[in-house]
């Protein structure tokens, strides 16, 4: 809709006598539209969804902040960038992200050597991801909270810099492969993040993402950290892959 201007009801005082029956009700129409154009809105609006079969009314606009900023202009309400309770899920990662980690941990599981028989498929789990989420938005180096670790798995991983995929987070996990023999032999330095991620009976996982300032790494303090979690159920501790 195109903003009206003054010139369309803008005439000399001989036209505007000539025309006052005709043209009258026209502008006046044209002017209350630019006086309402004109000024600020001050009042308050929501929206509210109601689902019924298929069908989603919008019934009543909301914008957080609307109401207490008297200097806000309706016609600046962005409709797309509206926060609807309960219509959108929060993910801390995006689905795209999470796909390539399930199907990573599945293909990676899948390889196990010698092939296992007992081995489940990895699964998303949002109540893991939400755990990961708020240990992630801590920049806590180190796995965590201690009540829960009890009763789930957790990997960590991290980066200094810029990465292309979230694949390039979890890869060194599965590197540690090469140090680990069935059962659960290791003669690396470290083979729990691999043994976390085949480990036969874990068929839950979530994760999360978090960049981080100034974060503590080993005594160091990382600028910027891209901070990942990832958390399991079930924990290392139920049985490794048998073979098939």
């Amino acid at each position: 809709m195109k903003k009206p201007t003054r010139t369309l009801c803008c005439q000399s005082p001989t036209q505007r006598q000539e025309k006052r029956v005709e043209m009258g009700p026209v502008c006046a129409q044209l002017l209350f539209a630019a006086i309402l154009w004109s000024m600020p809105y001050t009042g308050a609006a929501a929206v509210r969804i109601l689902s019924k079969s298929n069908r989603t009314n919008l019934l009543h606009l909301t914008r957080p902040g609307f109401e207490s900023d008297p200097d806000s202009d309706w016609r600046n309400l962005n409709l797309t960038s509206i926060s609807v309770p309960h219509i959108r899920i929060r993910r801390a990662i995006s689905s795209r992200e999470m796909n390539s980690l399930l199907d990573y941990h599945n293909r990676v599981r899948s390889q196990v050597f010698p092939q296992a028989a007992n081995m489940e498929i990895m699964l998303w789990d949002e109540q893991l991801a939400k755990s990961a989420d708020s240990w992630a938005s801590r920049c806590i180096w180190d796995h965590g909270p201690s009540q829960t670790m009890r009763y789930m798995g957790q990997n960590l991983s991290i980066n200094s810099g810029r990465y292309w995929s979230i694949i390039e987070l979890v890869r060194s996990w599965q590197d540690e492969k090469n140090s680990f023999s069935y059962p659960n032999t290791c003669s690396g330095p470290v083979c729990s993040h691999y043994t976390q991620m085949v480990w036969a009976n874990t068929n839950k996982m979530g994760c999360a993402i978090n960049k981080c300032s100034n974060m503590n790494v080993y005594g160091s303090s990382w600028r910027t950290a891209v901070f990942l979690v990832c958390n399991y159920s079930i924990k290392i501790g139920g049985s490794p892959p048998q073979d098939g």
